[in-house]
């Protein structure tokens, strides 16, 4: 019976451990990890690349290109013809939602500068999502929707 006992109390501190060990994440994505991190989330899970492109006129005039970069605080414009990664984490903290979110970080050169973020529990009720710190593309930008989505076409096109 003490053998039993043991056993059980090994594993519920080896399981108990695993919520706070460090989440693995390869070295080259260690600059998104600290970019999450500085902003005060903590990374439950990398899930990986989740896309690559260039960065062009015609991303940015349709959707859903058009709504997930005007969740940016960054000019898309300084971003056009570069090669941007997107790198999907699941945090928690962050100030959507108490459980996880997800968060697609944005880079270019290794350097990441942005993204969008959707907790798990609200998919589909935001269309585009959020912007990495949760808030709306109105909030970004201090205008209304059709404000800036007039200013947007008329720069982007379409």
């Amino acid at each position: 019976m003490k053998a039993g006992w043991a056993a059980l109390l090994i594993l519920l501190l080896l399981t108990g451990c695993q919520d706070g060990r460090e989440v693995q994440v390869p070295r080259e994505q260690s600059l998104a990890k600290s970019y999450l991190e500085d902003k005060g989330y903590r990374i439950l899970s990398y899930e990986g690349e989740i896309q690559s492109y260039e960065l062009t006129k015609d991303i940015l005039s349709q959707l859903p290109g058009m709504m997930y970069w005007g969740l940016q605080t960054v000019d898309p414009e300084q971003y056009l013809g570069k090669t941007i990664r997107v790198r999907k984490f699941v945090v928690k903290g962050h100030p959507l939602s108490k459980g996880k979110v997800d968060v697609y970080v944005y880079e270019t050169e290794g350097q990441p500068f942005g993204g969008t973020s959707f907790p798990q529990d609200q998919y589909g009720s935001a269309g585009g999502g959020w912007s990495l710190d949760g808030k709306t593309l109105e909030e970004v930008h201090s205008v209304s929707y059709p404000d800036w989505s007039e200013a947007w076409r008329e720069k982007y096109g379409n």
